[in-house]
């Protein structure tokens, strides 16, 4: 079996996306507290346009896996190294964190006395939904996608040219499911949480597929080059980038016209347009991957490269190190409430960060609460295999 090229500017991507994510989290209560105040729209914008975060991160696990298991046998031995690893590298972090923030919940709601059975129970509630904390439904979402794949896989290993049209079957599962969900709620027949839910998010993860079965005939075309430019690729490219602002902005703008003037709008409209800047953000950040890695910023390039390799662990712990940081106590105008919001985002990042990076450098089994890390000696995978598991570990 021919040897895959190595794309190293995944963890770029990997970099953007956490980023990304840290943004909604940093300013998730600011929508409330800033609303009427010159501040709202500032950070309305950053939480709104960073919505595309997870479905980067589930895009870049459909194009990974694919892109390392398209032209493998689909053979026992294959799938049992594969949920082997999941379960390693995957599973047991998240057992790991889901514990640690039900305790975090515990102390801050001061609910010590709660009966052990009853803890159990919301324990094990939490482990399947993926809500002991707030982040952690994503993971969820993973796994669900790491139980398709086997079958995903031999879909597309039987007809390549089911492949093409992948993106668009995503996307008709995902939104025939939306248009369900919305009437079987409303006329009371059910209630789901359907952010948990995998088919929520198939059009980012078989958009993702399909790009890694056709990866090097779709190269020339996504990445941006010198020789794109001569032949006239910068036109599509321009009007991809176009298009991204576009509806990114139509999406915070829809926001903001519910928020201060408690406009009624059809739910489609804000999934509409959440749903285009998404798919849009998962090609966009791919681009700028590319560019941001060959820029010939050599420093801007291995601290991003680092803090993609570092992101699944970074994304575990950044909600612990938001809840002390809130901890202290910010007074001052708006300028002080900006520049408080903002040391959070990059608390979050720079402390989750080290914390992550000290792990790996002097705990043999930093995995267990991080996952994969970056390659080191005796202690990690190959970084062939890193490449392999979720986006984000």
């Amino acid at each position: 079996m021919e040897q895959k090229e190595r794309i190293p500017q995944l963890d770029i991507f990997r970099a953007i996306s956490i980023l990304a994510v840290l943004a909604i989290h940093a300013t998730s209560r600011t929508l409330a507290e800033t609303l009427n105040t010159p501040l709202f729209h500032p950070f309305l914008f950053i939480n709104k346009f960073s919505q595309f975060a997870v479905p980067s991160f589930v895009f870049l696990s459909g194009f990974v896996l694919f892109y390392n298991y398209i032209d493998r046998p689909l053979t026992g031995k294959t799938l049992g190294k594969f949920y082997g690893r999941r379960l390693l590298y995957i599973i047991v972090p998240y057992v790991v964190f889901s514990l640690f923030y039900f305790v975090l919940k515990l102390y801050a709601g001061n609910q010590w006395s709660m009966a052990p059975q009853e803890m159990a129970v919301k324990m094990a509630k939490y482990l399947l939904t993926g809500t002991a904390y707030t982040h952690l439904y994503y993971v969820v979402i993973i796994i669900q996608f790491y139980v398709l794949f086997p079958l995903l896989l031999w879909c597309l290993q039987k007809s390549r040219r089911l492949a093409a049209w992948a993106p668009l079957i995503g996307l008709a599962l995902q939104w025939g499911f939306v248009v369900l969900n919305k009437y079987m709620v409303n006329h009371g027949y059910w209630h789901v949480s359907k952010g948990s839910l995998v088919i929520t998010y198939f059009s980012y993860f078989l958009l993702g597929a399909a790009i890694a079965v056709f990866y090097s005939s779709l190269k020339p075309w996504l990445v941006p080059s010198r020789e794109g430019l001569r032949s006239g690729k910068w036109l599509l490219w321009a009007l991809l980038w176009v298009l991204w602002v576009a509806a990114g902005i139509a999406h915070v703008e829809l926001w903001n016209s519910n928020y201060t003037q408690k406009t009624v709008i059809n739910s489609f409209w804000f999934e509409g347009t959440l749903n285009a800047h998404a798919l849009l953000s998962c090609l966009v950040v791919f681009q700028i991957s590319f560019l941001l890695y060959g820029t010939g910023l050599r420093l801007w390039s291995r601290l991003l490269s680092s803090v993609g390799a570092f992101s699944f662990g970074i994304y575990l712990v950044h909600p612990a190190v938001l809840y002390l940081y809130r901890k202290i106590d910010f007074h001052g105008g708006y300028l002080a409430y900006a520049l408080a919001i903002a040391g959070g985002w990059l608390a979050a990042l720079l402390l989750s960060w080290v914390i992550v990076a000290i792990a790996f450098r002097y705990i043999k089994y930093a995995w267990i609460l991080f996952g994969s890390g970056p390659k080191r000696p005796m202690r990690q995978p190959p970084q062939n295999l890193r490449q392999e598991y979720g986006a984000m570990d």
